[in-house]
């Protein structure tokens, strides 16, 4: 390119640098309410409930047994529901992994389980016409799994490693530390099995936590997409008619704890330190839960949120730093994470308080406000775009004891709140004095925690 061309091409550079500067992106439209496409709803005279939502063109349905049991019932059994459940596609009664295997394949699809800690699910996505027959395969693996001696003995050599492997991890050392603390006397407390209890399970063990936990009155059926429903309703009838109905679960509300409780897990040399700064706050069924996942949103849920700004944008202390509102059955934990240079420990966790404080005695502009408003209205559509993200909401909404209603309320809840509440959630339900502290890293950035003069304070440092 010769000089003169570069000269014309700098110069149109330039001028459409000046006008993409001058430009201000198009105004939001009016946030739009979520419509929820009709379900159908029946269940068995085992306990087993079936909902049927047809949703989208896609020739495809997404099949999810989902029961209310996880690793919160696995007791002193430590990992035993993710061993079973990794178990229930290597082998049945009726058919060999490998048949398992092939025979989704043939569907178009291939069976998923997950393990959480309330919830745990058996899931297929397969085209349409094959619906029915999926139904059948899920009964079938979840009324008669073999768990096989060899094939447990293989799971656990593969949790094992994988239970390592997080351990090591100093985001996995922050979330112990922080839960175990908040939720010493409760199963949520525990974030990581036993190795040691692990490896003494044996497949009559997992049984029998399968013959108490996956059953009928604990469990909903999902089929989400194109289908034929009389067909699939015939299939679900006959292939989950004799599922054990087995019991309700009972599950106790964790009693949170830890207030003004700092804990340091040495990590020698770590050129960062991992945050985790928080404590328990309401859980979804409460009226404020909705407004506080909006002032979460700002203060530190989202890219633009005003500590990710400071810490990440402003500062430069961290790439990443977030904080969330971790819900689960009868409890809700609100915590902001980051990992940040050592040399930064102290000023990011200054600049963190800085903003909760701020806002709890200040409230936000409705412009500002109105833009987390306006980008929750609008991801709140997309993330309800799928069949598997339809099943998703439907299972928290029954799980938490909401509404059906809750899907197309959301939006204008969110937009009812004002600047004043979201100043007033923070104030209520973040107070530092509440607060546990947990700092990984090397031994030398205990020194500038002592410089903050809340942390100080409230953690006695």
């Amino acid at each position: 390119m010769n000089k003169w061309k570069a000269l014309i091409v700098a110069t149109l550079l330039a001028t459409f640098g000046a006008q993409a500067e001058k430009q201000q992106p198009p105004a939001g439209g009016e946030p739009k309410d979520f419509k929820l496409t009709e379900t159908y709803d029946f269940s068995l005279d085992n306990g087993l409930e079936v909902t049927f939502v047809q949703y989208g063109d896609t020739p495809k349905a997404t099949l999810r047994l989902v029961t209310a049991t996880g690793n919160v019932d696995d007791g002193e059994q430590d990992a035993v529901s993710d061993l079973a459940y990794e178990l229930l596609t290597e082998g049945t009664t009726k058919r060999s992994a490998r048949e398992i295997a092939e025979q989704a394949a043939g569907m178009g699809g291939q069976v998923n389980t997950s393990v959480s800690a309330n919830s745990s699910y058996v899931q297929m996505d397969v085209l349409s016409e094959y619906a029915a027959d999926a139904a059948s395969l899920i009964a079938d693996l979840v009324q008669h799994s073999e768990y096989a001696e060899e094939d447990l003995q293989r799971a656990k050599n593969n949790f094992i490693r994988d239970l390592k492997v997080q351990k090591s991890q100093a985001q996995g050392q922050a979330a112990e530390a922080f839960y175990s603390t908040v939720y010493p006397d409760h199963p949520y407390g525990d974030v990581f099995a036993d190795e040691s209890v692990v490896e003494t399970l044996g497949s009559e063990e997992v049984k029998a936590f399968m013959d108490t936990n996956l059953v009928a009155t604990r469990s909903h059926l999902y089929v989400s997409g194109k289908f034929d429903p009389a067909k699939v309703e015939q299939a679900v009838k006959a292939a989950f008619s004799d599922m054990a109905a087995g019991e309700p679960r009972s599950l106790s509300a964790p009693q949170g704890k830890g207030a003004g409780q700092f804990v340091f897990v040495p990590r020698e040399n770590a050129p960062q330190s991992t945050l985790r700064l928080g404590l328990p706050v309401v859980d979804p069924s409460h009226p404020d839960y909705v407004a506080l996942g909006l002032m979460n949103t700002l203060l530190g849920g989202s890219f633009s949120s005003r500590i990710t700004s400071n810490i990440r944008e402003d500062k430069g202390y961290t790439y990443s730093p977030g904080s969330t509102i971790s819900a689960r059955v009868k409890s809700g934990t609100w915590f902001q994470t980051a990992d940040v240079t050592a040399e930064a420990t102290g000023p990011a966790l200054a600049e963190i308080i800085k903003e909760i404080k701020l806002l709890q005695t200040e409230a936000p502009s409705q412009e500002e406000l109105q833009g987390f408003k306006n980008y929750i209205s609008g991801i709140y559509v997309l993330q309800n775009s799928s069949r598997t993200a339809i099943i998703n909401q439907l299972w928290f909404l029954k799980s938490h004891g909401l509404p059906l209603s809750r899907l197309e309320t959301y939006v204008q809840q969110i937009n009812a709140v004002t600047p004043g509440q979201i100043s007033s959630l923070a104030a209520k339900y973040l107070p530092l004095e509440k607060m546990t502290l947990v700092v990984v890293g090397d031994e030398s950035v205990k020194s500038q925690l002592t410089e903050v003069p809340e942390l100080k304070e409230i953690f006695k440092l």
